[in-house]
């Protein structure tokens, strides 16, 4: 994995993940993804920066979660990361481990998620002097989730991960033919500013869903 984009801090969150595709290329699931990156920050960083899991995030939506990590930086600056590993089935020996990765979502649900998170640290940064910058990163080998929506009628349209596309601050919702839960339970994303799309190979195993691609998106 290259990921050239450098960091506004002394923080590398692009350096951390090259080097733990290397000694982390498969994750049993997101908590284990959420560890090992954790791990990584603190073994290049040693005590340069606190990391913090689950952080309390207050009167989101009207409703109180969770960053997944917050980096802390020697001045109190604030670098909150939100974290998505969706997978489809596959099975790989690693390092002497059997991986047996089940269908974890539906595919249109991890594009929702990654813009979710995006719209969660937009908020973390509106409700905290202290941010930095941030990140939403998701994983995922679901081929479908970084190549394009040609069907404009397709439920998930407007939260297409399409690579190399930019996202267009503004409401995104679900088309008006998606299911009564997703609606219910997935309502619409508000985003404050663009993004761009930029998906990398994470790790590649040359086999049928082997492939496991990475989105960084950064929130200034």
């Amino acid at each position: 994995m290259v990921l050239n984009v450098t960091a506004k801090t002394k923080f590398d969150i692009y350096r951390v993940l090259q080097e733990l595709s290397k000694t982390n290329p498969l994750f049993c699931s997101e908590l284990e993804f959420q560890f090992y990156l954790a791990w990584k920050i603190k073994e290049l960083y040693k005590d340069q920066f606190t990391i913090c899991i689950e952080y309390p995030l207050k009167n989101y939506e009207g409703k109180n979660r969770n960053i997944d990590l917050l980096v802390i930086d020697s001045s109190g600056g604030y670098i909150p990361i939100e974290l998505k590993y969706k997978t489809s089935k596959f099975e790989q020996i690693w390092n002497g481990l059997t991986f047996n990765l089940k269908d974890q979502s539906a595919n249109d649900l991890t594009k929702y998620g990654h813009i979710k998170d995006i719209s969660r640290i937009e908020y973390f940064k509106e409700t905290e002097t202290n941010f930095l910058v941030g990140y939403a990163i998701t994983i995922t080998n679901q081929s479908r989730t970084w190549q394009k929506i040609v069907n404009t009628e397709q439920t998930d349209y407007e939260f297409s991960l399409e690579n190399g596309i930019t996202i267009n601050k503004g409401i995104k919702k679900w088309h008006e033919c998606t299911s009564d839960y997703n609606k219910k339970h997935n309502p619409s994303v508000f985003l404050k500013n663009d993004y761009f799309i930029h998906w990398q190979d994470f790790c590649n195993f040359n086999k049928p869903r082997g492939v496991f691609k990475i989105l960084v998106t950064e929130i200034v």
